[in-house]
C-alpha cells in the first residue's frame, strides 16, 4: 500500500471535523488512491466507491453515527465509509479470505449497522429503525444512501410509501449517479434526468415563450413570464414524485462539492419527518478512465491505477459465454425467442445478445418479481421467453416464479440461474447455494444443470424444443443452473449422450469386481461433476471398480437408474455445489427411501452455515468440495467398505 498520512491517521470519524478544507481535499484524493490500489489487486467495485468519498466524508462530519444510524443500500458504495470508520490500514484485504467484507458487516465495525448486498433493500430496515428508536423514545437521526439503480427495484417504493405514512424521522439520501451496473432502464430513471438537466424546465419554457409571442400583446406577457419563471421552475424541477409519498425533498446538490454537501446536511439534519436529499455524483469520482467508462471499472481488476490499462488477460469461456453463444443460435432460427434480465444484461451474457437482436432484448431493471410476471405475459401472448438471472437474485422472485409460472401450468418458461453455488469474493449475499431447495418443491418445474459447455447447449436445445411441442405437453418451466466459472473441457466427454427428460448420463461404468458388487457409485450434479471425474482420474487402479454418473436432471430424477445402481454398489457418493439441506443429496436420499433401497448413501454439498467470502476454490476447499477434498471423501468411503465388508441386501 502506499502511506498515506493523513487516512492512515485518521483514528475515528469524529477527527474529521478538526481537518481543514484543504486536508479535506487532500484526504478525498488519499482514499480514491487507496480504493484503486485494493481493488486493482484484488477486485471490487470501483466506479460506484470513487463516486461517494465527499459524500461520506460529509456525512461523517454532520452526524456522529456512533449514536445517529448509516444504512448503506446494496454496500457496494461503502467503501470509503469502510475507510474513515478504523478500516482504512488493513483494506488491502477486502475481499480476501478472512478479512474485509466487499460490503458493510456488523461482525467488522459497529458503523455497519446490517450486513447488505442485495439491492432496494436499505429504504426498509431504515424505516423500521427509525420507528423503533421513536417508540424506545430515543433521539437518534437514521440515514439511507440509496442510488439511482437501487431505486428501481420495487422494495424501495414500499419502504417510501411506509415513510411517508408514518412520518418517520428518515433522511434518504438518493445517491444520483445516472448509472447503473450496465445501462440506466426505465421511467424513474427518465424522471431524475430531467430533474439533473433541467430539461423539463427548459421545454416547458420554450413552448411557453414560443406560444406567447405568437398572442396579442405578446412582448408584454413575455415579460410578465419572466417574473414567474422562478416559481415556475420551483413547480416543476422538485422531485414531486417525492412529495407525493410524504417526504420533503431538497436538493439536487453536487455530491462531489464537499462544501455544498456539508451545507446542505447541517441545514436538514435536525428536520422533522421523511426528508429525501438528492446529491448528483458520477461513478468514477473525477478519474478519467472510470468517468469515461464506469461499467468496464465497476468491477475490475488487474489495471494500472494512472492510467487505467488492463494486463493482458488469457481469453476466457465461461458458462455465460456459453448462455450466450446458444441463445443467439435459438433466436436465429426462432423469431419468437426473446431474452430477460433484471439490471444484469452484460453479467448474465445477455448483452451480446442485445447487440444482435436489440428489438428482443429486455432489462426490467432491478425488479426480479416484475421480471417473473411480465414473462408470464410474454408466454401467454405466444412469445418464447428466456429469463436470465443469478441465482441469488431469483430469490427475490420466488412467489411469482409459483404464482405466475408454476401456477399457469404449461408456459414453458426457460429460467437460467447464472452464478449458482458459491461465487467467491462476495459472500454471503451473493452465493446461489439455494435455488434446488426452493425450486424443486415447486409442481411443473424441470431443474437441469450441465456439467460442461457442450451439455449446457444441449440441454437448453433441448428444453426450448420440449417447450416447443403441444402445449399440454410442456413444463411449466425449465430451471438450468450453472457455475461462475470456466466450463471444462475434457477429452473424454467429447461426444455426451442425448439429453432425455429425467434421464442422467452414465460417464463412466464401474469394472464388476470379483466379489460381484462394486464399491462405489458417484453421482455428481453440475458443477460436481467435474470435481468428481478429476478426484476419480487420480485413484490409479481403485478407480476400475467406481462408477460416476452426471446426473443433468434434478427433477424429474432418474430413480430407475439409482434403484439399480443402489443394488449393484455397497455406497452411494452424491456431490453439489449447493447447500445440503434440501440439495441433490436429499433427492438421491428421498429417492433410495422410497424405493426401499438401504445401501449406504454419503453426501457431500455445502454444510448448514454461511460461506464467507473468501475465493471460489477456498469456498470450496473449505467445504471439501475441491478435487483434493473429494479425492480424500472417496479413500474413506473405500476404507470403510473395505473394513466393514459392506454388502447391504435390497429390500422391499
Amino acid at each position: 500500500m502506499t502511506p498515506l498520512p493523513l487516512l492512515d491517521g485518521l483514528l475515528a470519524p469524529a477527527d474529521l471535523r478538526g481537518f481543514t478544507p484543504e486536508q479535506l481535499l487532500a484526504l478525498a484524493n488519499e482514499m480514491r488512491t487507496r480504493i484503486k490500489e485494493t481493488v486493482s489487486a484484488h477486485g471490487g467495485h470501483l466506479s460506484s466507491n470513487l463516486g461517494t468519498v465527499e459524500l461520506t466524508i460529509a456525512l461523517h462530519r454532520v452526524f456522529d453515527f456512533t449514536s445517529d444510524r448509516l444504512l448503506w443500500d446494496v454496500g457496494h458504495q461503502a467503501y470509503p465509509h469502510k475507510l474513515i470508520t478504523g478500516r482504512a490500514r488493513n483494506f488491502h484485504t477486502n475481499r480476501q479470505q478472512h478479512g474485509l467484507s466487499g460490503f458493510p458487516d456488523p461482525i467488522e465495525s459497529p458503523f455497519d449497522l446490517a450486513k447488505v448486498g442485495h439491492s432496494s433493500t436499505a429504504i426498509s430496515t431504515g424505516v423500521g429503525v427509525a420507528e423503533g428508536y421513536r417508540r424506545l423514545g430515543q433521539k437518534r437521526r437514521t440515514v439511507v444512501v440509496v442510488g439511482d439503480g437501487a431505486l428501481t427495484g420495487g422494495m424501495s417504493f414500499e419502504g417510501l410509501i411506509n415513510a411517508g405514512e408514518l412520518k418517520s424521522d428518515l433522511m434518504v439520501v438518493l445517491n444520483d449517479n445516472g448509472n447503473f451496473i450496465d445501462k440506466p432502464v426505465g421511467s424513474l430513471h427518465t424522471h431524475l434526468d430531467r430533474i439533473r438537466t433541467g430539461s423539463m424546465v427548459q421545454y416547458i419554457h420554450d413552448r411557453l415563450k414560443s406560444a406567447l409571442a405568437n398572442l396579442p400583446h405578446g412582448a408584454d406577457l413575455q415579460r410578465w413570464a419572466e417574473h414567474v419563471e422562478i416559481a415556475a421552475h420551483k413547480l416543476i424541477t422538485p422531485g414531486y414524485i417525492f412529495e407525493d409519498l410524504g417526504f420533503t425533498y431538497f436538493g439536487p446538490i453536487d455530491g462531489h462539492d464537499l462544501a455544498a454537501t456539508e451545507r446542505m446536511l447541517r441545514r436538514i439534519a435536525d428536520r422533522k419527518g421523511p426528508i429525501l436529499l438528492h446529491v448528483v455524483t458520477k461513478k468514477g469520482g473525477g478519474w478519467a478512465p472510470s468517468v469515461q467508462d464506469p461499467l468496464t471499472f465497476h468491477g475490475p481488476k488487474g489495471f494500472d491505477t494512472d492510467t487505467g490499462e488492463f494486463a493482458p488477460k488469457a481469453p476466457s469461456h465461461t458458462y455465460s459465454h456459453v448462455f450466450s453463444q446458444v441463445l443467439c443460435e435459438l433466436a436465429t432460427a426462432d423469431d419468437r425467442v426473446v431474452g430477460i434480465t433484471a439490471a444484469m444484461p452484460s453479467g448474465t451474457g445477455l448483452l451480446a445478445f442485445a447487440k444482435r437482436f436489440p428489438g428482443r432484448m429486455y432489462d426490467v431493471g432491478i425488479c426480479e418479481q416484475h421480471s417473473f410476471g411480465f414473462v408470464e405475459g410474454l408466454a401467454i401472448a405466444g412469445l418464447r421467453p428466456v429469463l436470465a438471472h443469478y441465482s441469488t437474485f431469483a430469490q427475490r422472485g420466488y412467489d411469482q416464479l409459483f404464482q405466475e409460472v408454476v401456477v399457469q401450468r404449461n408456459l414453458g418458461t426457460i429460467v437460467v440461474l447464472d452464478r449458482a453455488g458459491v461465487v467467491g469474493e462476495d459472500g454471503e449475499t451473493h452465493h446461489g447455494l439455494y435455488d434446488i431447495a426452493w425450486s424443486r418443491c415447486l409442481p411443473g418445474l424441470v431443474l437441469m444443470a450441465p456439467k460442461d459447455g457442450v451439455d449446457l447447449r444441449a440441454q437448453l436445445m433441448w428444453a426450448h424444443q420440449h417447450r416447443c411441442q403441444e402445449q399440454s405437453l410442456r413444463a411449466a418451466g425449465y430451471l438450468i443452473r450453472y457455475p461462475r466459472e470456466e466450463v471444462p473441457v475434457i477429452a473424454a466427454w467429447s461426444s455426451p449422450t442425448p439429453v432425455v427428460m429425467g434421464k442422467a448420463e452414465v460417464l463412466k461404468e464401474g469394472a464388476i469386481p470379483m466379489a460381484g458388487r462394486r464399491p462405489l457409485a458417484i453421482w455428481a450434479y453440475g458443477a460436481g461433476v467435474r470435481t468428481a471425474w478429476e478426484a476419480v482420474q487420480q485413484l490409479g487402479d481403485l478407480a476400475d471398480e467406481i462408477t460416476v454418473v452426471n446426473a443433468r436432471f434434478a427433477k424429474p430424477f432418474d430413480g430407475d437408474l439409482l434403484d439399480a445402481h443402489a443394488r449393484s454398489h455397497a455406497c452411494i457418493l452424491t456431490i453439489e455445489d449447493h447447500a445440503l439441506a434440501g440439495g441433490f443429496g436429499t433427492i438421491v436420499a428421498e429417492t433410495l427411501m422410497d424405493r426401499g433401497c438401504q445401501t449406504r448413501l454419503e453426501r457431500l454439498g455445502f454444510r448448514d452455515e454461511l460461506v464467507p467470502h473468501a475465493s471460489r476454490s477456498q469456498q470450496l476447499a473449505a467445504h471439501g468440495l475441491d478435487t483434493a477434498g473429494v479425492l480424500h471423501r472417496i479413500r474413506e468411503i473405500l476404507g470403510l467398505i473395505q473394513r466393514l465388508s459392506i454388502t447391504f441386501p435390497r429390500t422391499g
